[in-house]
């Protein structure tokens, strides 16, 4: 799931990837090796936020801290998608 950072017409560029819905915003954060800074330059019109989402890219282990969360890993995607079952 989603925790917005950084928007920019709508299309998000800068996110936090977090295990279930409602983490950062609504309730305390998750562990930080859960907690995934996802950099995406092209922007990914997510229309919700209680949609899961399917990320690839590469994976790094570095933290990272913002004022939602801190994460322990970071990812330049390549691809960022709505999850279907």
């Amino acid at each position: 799931y989603v925790v917005p950072l950084e928007a920019v017409k709508g299309d998000l560029r800068e996110f936090l990837l977090v295990p279930y819905f409602g983490a950062c915003i609504h309730v305390p954060p998750p562990p930080t090796n859960q907690v995934v800074y996802v950099s995406y330059p092209k922007g990914a019109p997510v229309d919700d936020l209680w949609d899961a989402i399917w990320v690839k890219g590469k994976m790094r282990t570095v933290s990272s801290s913002h004022e939602m969360a801190t994460a322990s890993y970071s990812m330049d995607a390549v691809e960022v998608s709505v999850y279907e079952e």
